[in-house]
Parts: structure tokens; sequence; C-alpha cells
């Protein structure tokens, strides 16, 4: 009977293992697409940031994302992240102890959050351009609280500086953090 029990308590942790495995590989292996005219190409292309709520979003074309208070550059969160551009959501992936006190009100199930996007406007700003901010691409992010579709923190964004090359044929891909 002992035997029996271990079995069926072995099939089930094997199990359980495996589908977290599957979850966990999908937002680490994961990258965004940088197709051009894809959102996904414009979200990843440089830092966002909007003084107003203090905050600042980067995305890179690894699929690792980092949310970070602005006049301090403290990490309140950092993980990996997927895009959904018929949503306009982008999901965040954190391990245990990737994310600050600051930013638990937006985790749900100890290790995932949600982002959702809207007007997101890039004005045809090419790679390493000076221009205006007035000029800067924009974007405004809902980082959504635990439990609600419609309430989080507002982020009214900007992207100071385009700072990933796609076109560098080959060539390392790195974004700037400032």
């Amino acid at each position: 009977m002992a035997k029996r029990i271990l079995q069926i308590f072995l099939v089930l942790l094997f199990i359980v293992l495996v589908v977290c495995g599957i979850i966990i590989g999908s937002y680490v292996f994961s990258s965004p697409n940088t197709e051009l005219g894809s959102e996904s190409r414009l979200l990843i292309t440089g830092a966002w940031e909007d003084p107003d709520s203090d905050t600042k979003l980067e995305f890179d074309e690894n699929g690792k994302f980092k949310v970070s208070i602005l006049s301090s550059d403290t990490v309140e969160a950092e993980g990996f992240y997927r895009i959904n551009e018929d949503r306009d959501l982008i999901k965040l992936f954190m391990f245990p102890g990737q994310h600050e006190e600051s930013f638990n009100d937006y985790v749900r199930l100890f290790c995932f959050a949600q982002i959702t996007y809207s007007n997101l406007k890039d004005n045809n700003i090419d790679y390493k351009k000076k221009y205006e901010l007035k000029d800067a691409p924009v974007c405004t992010f809902l980082i959504k609280k635990a439990g609600s579709n419609t309430e989080g923190k507002i982020v009214n964004a900007k992207m100071p500086e385009k700072t990933l090359d796609l076109y560098s044929k080959g060539k390392k891909f790195e974004a700037k953090n400032k």
C-alpha cells in the first residue's frame, strides 16, 4: 500500500514539475517580434520613462524586463516578459525575490504580473537620431493591480532615446540603461 501511495505521489510531482517547466520555459526562452512595423519592435527599442510617476520601464530583445524607480535607479522588479500584440498586453514573470515589496500589489500568484499598453506612437524617430523630447515615442502603460483588470499604476511614458539597433546584422544587441 505504501509503495502505491509513493508511486502516485511521484507521478503527481513529475506532472507538476513538467507543467512548471513548460510555463517557466515559455517566458525564459521567448523573444519579442522584431519585424518592421510591429508594436513589440517599438517597445524594446529603448527605455520608457515617466517623471510624473517616477517610473522607468525597460524591455530588451532577449525577453527580459526591468521596472525601476526613475529618481533613484532602484530596481523594483525584473524578470522575463511576453508581449501579446492582439490584446495590447505584456505578461511578466519574476522568480521569487526578483521584486521589491513596493511591487507586491501588482504581483499575482507569487511571480506573475501584467502590464497593458495603449496610445503607442512612434513618430518615426530613427536609432540614435537627435530629436526633441516633444517628438519622442510615447505610450501609456497600466501596471495592473493583482485581482483587478482596471486598477493599477498608470505610466504615461516617453522614450527619450532609441538605444537598440535592430539592423546590426550579427552584432550583439545591447540596450543602454541610461
